[in-house]
């Protein structure tokens, strides 16, 4: 009788012991989560933290994470490209175990941080899939959770869209993958207190044929950059992406970068030349502390009536110990 009973829970829960493809302790074989294009449209903010004590360390025993963290943070570069829509997917197939919505998209501030308390997940979805093995998908935008309790759902399906509901300070899913209760790391496969890898590629981890060739990992990474005739600002880039594009006569002209997971010791390097003499160099201090996100700027203010048309080209470099780590360039055009 009581055989009969613990079966049927989970049949109710959606561990269906009869169900080759879900009631497996096989390790999970992940899609991508988002429906994005990892390193261009979006990017790991923080992966998980498997330092046991209050130092942080992530997979590839670099610092791209924050203490105590569980999940893998995937990015958009602001909250007007999650108003398109960006799509949260089912990293594997399962049965859908918990959902919530209606909790409003605002990034986290003091007063909104006790509004959240225990519930700092945000809108978001929990998928049983069988063997223990269990993922959990945060943040996700109000309105936006298609999920609903006992669906079953394949690799891929949609369960709503990107958000910044919840406890969250960018525009961002976060996953967290479990097994057995116990959060995992889903580029190594291992519990968080397992040792990390020098190399990241030497472990192919949780993710599927489709997701390890766009992954490259990076401790230091420039998301965006561009031209522009405001002066850049950190906050307001999370919101609309901070770029006022120049014309002829703004006036300035201010060549940018955004960079998430910066390192103590970086310095960041920027030099943009244009007709008519254009000319602006910055360089950085070594940075003190790790930076989350940081953003660095180089330009001119306008001293005749129009700038000189033509190209203007910029280049931003990260460097680490003498050496560049990441360097992007972008150009600007004015027509005559």
């Amino acid at each position: 009788m009581k055989m009969g009973r613990r079966l049927l829970l989970r049949l109710t829960l959606g561990g269906c012991v009869l169900c080759p493809a879900l009631a497996t302790a096989d390790p999970l074989q992940l899609g991508l989560p988002v429906a994005c294009d990892l390193g261009r449209t979006c990017f790991i903010q923080s992966y998980v933290d498997i330092d046991p004590g209050p130092a942080v360390q992530d997979f590839a025993c670099g610092s791209a994470t924050y203490d105590n963290h569980d999940g893998t943070d995937f990015r958009l570069l602001s909250a007007r490209d999650a108003a398109t829509g960006v799509a949260v997917l089912a990293t594997a197939a399962g049965t859908v175990k918990g959902v919530r919505d209606g909790m409003p998209d605002r990034f986290a501030n003091a007063e909104s941080r006790s509004l959240v308390a225990n519930r700092e997940c945000g809108n978001g979805v929990v998928i049983d899939h069988g063997g223990g093995w269990e993922t959990q998908y945060c943040h996700m935008q109000s309105g936006s959770v298609k999920a609903t309790v006992g669906q079953k759902v394949d690799k891929g399906t949609v369960l709503g869209a990107v958000g910044y509901s919840g406890l969250a300070e960018f525009a961002h899913l976060h996953l967290t993958v479990r097994h057995n209760g116990k959060a995992i790391d889903p580029f190594t496969g291992a519990e968080r207190n397992a040792s990390c890898q020098r190399d990241p590629s030497a472990n192919p981890g949780l993710w599927d044929e489709t997701v390890r060739p766009a992954h490259r990992y990076a401790n230091g990474e420039i998301i965006a950059a561009g031209f522009t005739s405001a002066l850049p600002d950190l906050k307001q880039a999370e919101v609309d992406g901070g770029i006022a594009p120049p014309t002829a006569t703004s006036a300035q002209v201010v060549f940018f970068a955004r960079m998430i997971n910066l390192k103590a010791g970086d310095v960041v390097m920027l030099n943009v030349e244009g007709p008519g003499g254009f000319a602006a160099q910055s360089a950085s201090k070594p940075l003190e502390r790790n930076k989350a996100t940081w953003i660095a700027y180089a330009g001119k203010r306008l001293k005749q009536s129009a700038w000189s048309p033509g190209t203007y080209a910029g280049t931003a470099r990260v460097v680490r110990n003498g050496a560049t780590v990441v360097e992007v360039s972008r150009s600007w055009t004015l027509s005559e």
